[in-house]
């Protein structure tokens, strides 16, 4: 029994220990599948990590991407628009005195006028008005004995009652102004064997004289006076005897466009055949180029609606001239002439605008000083009969131009504003490859120093402009135009335009030397 119970207890036992080993093998085995499940899991879990990471990465390059280039499209935006407000501070602080616009174009500042702001002159203190030992121009005594002797007046004597200091009687005389209408009663007798027929001037039954006509022209053109006051004008002062319409007054401005042919072929002859020739250009409201052909005598002006070649080829005077050219660095000129000669006045206010504008360079003060010094240099020369400066002198002169120039370009790179060194390296390269053209008054006296008469002689068709606009068609421009070449022409040559103008009316042709 004993021998039974223990070996029940031995099956038990081993029945037992199967029944852990088993166990044991079932959890070693599960461990097993646990430990590779927990590995792929991990596994996969590195993985998606490392995907997460990478897509991170990539979206954080991208965004930092953006971002700099964000960054540079705001910085390439700033740096435009602190170009732009270059600009806009330039154009603000543009005058006549730094660039090419007119003195009548500067505002108030402080307590000075524009137009006197940068007046060349020096201040002195001299009292305003007239100097002593300057000509005057007051009439005298004797200049109205001389005319009352030479009959140029007519003479009306008053007499009045005066207790004179010295006993004697005392002359003084008041000049005066008459207007008078006059008719003129034409009879064309009838004569059959008469070669002449009635003039066309008469084929209506009233017309008007030259003396009319050529006030209209004279006030309507140089005076810009408006048709209609210009028509008011001549009521009043005939106590309205003349009444003339709009349409009669443009009509004599025809009439004396196409008579005035002659006269101005005249004026374009003289200006041929002169060793020198100013010339410059302005628009008329935008509308119109007017462009002047000028020297000391005669001044022709011409519209056209172009700029350039096509302009100065239509016009046909620069094309046939063979002189030297004075203008405002129109590049366009360099086709035409024997040489060209640009203005310094010009070149002296981009000088100037430099000066003002930018503080990194000391070049264009440099050059303004050498080029004025020397044009003051030349006057005292002239003074005392010299055509030229001597050579030591001239190459004296273009020796230091041609160091500041290259100063210039050393200066340049130190600009920080990108417009003002745009500005700055135009002007250098203008500088630079015109100096003959700049420097051409140095070697020869004759030569001008600026194109200032063409600024005098465009001064007109800007007052036109500013008063009455631009004009309607190419055919009124050239009227005009046409006009004013003889009015100015004539005032250049110190010849009555009011008699030139009537001159011309009676089919006279003027300026023929």
């Amino acid at each position: 029994m004993a021998n039974i119970k223990t070996m029940t207890v031995t099956v038990d036992f081993y029945k037992q220990f199967e029944e852990l080993s088993n166990k044991l093998d079932e959890l070693i085995k599960e461990n097993k599948n646990i430990n590779t499940t927990h590995k792929n899991e991990m596994k996969k879990l590195k993985q998606d990590l490392k995907k997460e990471f990478k897509q991170e990465k990539e979206e954080l390059k991208t965004t930092i991407s953006n971002l700099e280039k964000s960054i540079k499209e705001k910085d390439e935006m700033i740096e435009k628009l602190l170009n732009e407000i270059d600009r806009l501070k330039n154009q603000i602080n543009k005058d006549s005195r730094n660039s090419s616009k007119p003195p009548s174009t500067d505002t108030r500042k402080k307590e000075k006028s524009g137009a006197n702001l940068y007046n060349s002159r020096k201040k002195t203190d001299k009292k305003i008005g007239g100097q002593k030992g300057h000509k005057g121009y007051s009439l005298t005594k004797d200049k109205v004995e001389k005319m009352i002797k030479d009959k140029l007046v007519e003479t009306r004597t008053i007499y009045h009652e005066s207790n004179n200091r010295n006993g004697k009687d005392i002359t003084k005389y008041r000049i005066g102004l008459e207007v008078n209408v006059y008719v003129e009663k034409h009879i064309f007798k009838h004569n059959s064997k008469a070669e002449d027929k009635i003039p066309k001037e008469f084929y209506t039954d009233v017309t008007y004289d030259n003396s009319i006509k050529a006030l209209t022209i004279e006030l309507g053109t140089y005076n810009v006076v408006a048709l209609d006051r210009l028509s008011d004008l001549f009521n009043v002062l005939s106590k309205g005897i003349i009444d003339i319409s709009n349409g009669t007054l443009v009509n004599f401005l025809k009439e004396f466009s196409l008579k005035s042919k002659p006269t101005l072929d005249n004026l374009e002859n003289d200006l041929l055949n002169k060793a020198l020739m100013n010339t410059d250009e302005t628009t008329n409201d935008n509308k119109w180029y007017i462009r002047n052909y000028s020297n000391s005598e005669t001044v022709i002006y011409k519209p056209h609606k172009n700029k350039g070649h096509k302009q100065i080829e239509e016009h046909d005077i620069l094309t046939r001239y063979t002189g030297g050219i004075i203008h405002d660095h129109d590049t366009a000129m360099y086709k035409y002439g024997s040489n060209n000669y640009e203005c310094n006045v010009h070149l002296g206010r981009y000088l100037e605008e430099i000066i003002q504008t930018v503080s990194e360079v000391t070049w264009a003060k440099d050059l303004k000083e050498l080029i004025f010094k020397a044009y003051h240099d030349r006057k005292v020369l002239i003074k005392k009969g010299s055509k030229s400066f001597s050579n030591i002198k001239t190459n004296e002169i273009s020796a230091k131009y041609d160091e500041i120039i290259s100063l210039a370009k050393k200066e340049s790179k130190n600009i920080k504003s990108t417009y003002y060194k745009e500005k700055a390296l135009k002007l250098i390269r203008r500088c630079d490859k015109y100096k003959d053209n700049h420097l051409a008054f140095i070697y020869d006296f004759s030569v001008p120093f600026d194109n200032n008469p063409s600024e005098r002689d465009l001064r007109i068709i800007k007052i036109k402009t500013k008063i009455s606009g631009g004009f309607k068609n190419i055919n009124s421009a050239e009227a005009y135009c046409d006009a004013i070449s003889i009015i100015k022409t004539s005032l250049k040559r110190k010849i009555n335009p009011f008699e030139s103008i009537k001159a011309i009316f009676n089919n006279e042709v003027l300026f023929a030397n």
